[in-house]
This record gives structure tokens, sequence and C-alpha cells, in this order.
């Protein structure tokens, strides 16, 4: 489980197969605002159809074969450590990782590849907090207790609390809870991506 130091709903004791898909669906889901902001625009109706795919296999439907597919167009391999945070490309990758890991999570669901993911979506929305409210560091001493999560790193923290709750004692979910869940987390990416857009200065044009 988690300790007070990671207070997401990531857990890792015995979730079940459909808690796993559901849950890393909502987080590439959330995540997929850094890719529509920072990546290639030719790939977008690519992502598209990759979480369609990923909601399609949370909902239950046979999709292994294309999951399996589009994985292995993907690649396993993150491009993310060819680039620090101070790159756009290192958020794009870091969001495609969340894609991928919600592809093979469908495929083969492991609770350390959600909570993995879990990390990768919460330090991105850390740099993006710590950069939108000035990029102040704070410094804390030794047995304080740390600074409060910011805004959009502590929404992705209820966020992933609200698909915990959302499901059943057996941790299953029926198709309205797995609906409002894609609702909550495609709305968490729309209200995501501007601030993205703020903080890298990119127009829409």
């Amino acid at each position: 489980m988690m300790t007070q130091k990671d207070p997401g709903a990531v857990p890792l004791s015995n979730p079940s197969a459909a808690f796993l898909r559901v849950a890393a669906a909502a987080i590439a889901e959330r995540g997929s605002a850094f890719y529509r902001a920072l990546g290639p625009e030719e790939e977008l109706e690519w992502l598209e159809s990759s979480l369609a795919l990923i909601w399609a296999a949370a909902s239950g439907e046979d999709v292994a074969e294309e999951c399996a597919e589009t994985l292995d167009e993907l690649g396993e391999e993150s491009q993310a450590d060819q680039f620090d945070s101070s790159y756009p490309e290192f958020f794009a990758a870091r969001s495609l990782e969340l894609v991928g890991n919600a592809m093979a999570t469908a495929l083969r669901p492991a609770p350390e590849r959600v909570h993995a993911s879990s990390v990768i979506l919460r330090e991105m929305l850390s740099i993006l907090d710590f950069r939108l409210g000035g990029s102040k560091t704070v410094i804390t001493r030794y047995g304080d207790p740390a600074p409060p999560l910011g805004p959009l790193e502590s929404r992705e923290v209820q966020e992933e609390q609200g698909v915990l709750d959302a499901q059943s004692a057996t941790g299953e979910f029926d198709s309205e809870s797995v609906v409002r869940i894609k609702e909550h987390a495609v709305r968490f990416a729309a209200e995501v991506l501007p601030r993205i857009r703020d903080c890298f200065d990119i127009e829409v044009t």
C-alpha cells in the first residue's frame, strides 16, 4: 500500500485486473494532455485511436490482438531519457509512456506498471505546478513536514482516489462507472491542456 509520503491511490496489495486496466486507462487519458500540447500534430489521430483501444479493454472488450499490435508499433522503451525536463519533448515522451503502460496493462495487468504510471504523471504535474507557480524553490529543514502538493498534482491524487472509490467490493466496475471515470479523465486533460501551453508559450493557431 501507499505510504504517508506517497498519498496516491494505486494499491499494490492484490488489486483486481479490472481495477488495474481502468486505473491505467484513466492515467493515460489524463496524461494525454501533454502529448496533445507538445507532441507531433500528425500523431494525434494515432493517440486518439490508442486511447480508444485502452478504454475498450478497460470496459471488458476483447481487443487483445489490437492492443498487442499497437504496443509493438509503440515499443515499451521510453524516449524521455534523451531529454531533461526543460524540453517539451521530455513531457511528450513521458505522456506516450503512459499510453504504452496502459496498453501493456490491458494485456498483462501488473500493479507495478500502474504505480509507475501514477508516479510519472504526478512528476510531470509537479513540474508544471512549480513552473506555473513562478519556479520558487521551497527549502524545508530536516524533520519539517514536506510542503503541500501543488494544485494540479493534488487534483491528480484526487482523481486516482476517485477510481479507487468507484470499484465494487470485488474490484470490478459496472459500465456506468467506467464511463464516468473516462469522462472525469477527459475533463481533467482538457483543463490541464491550456496550462501546459501557457507553461511552454505555445500559441494555438
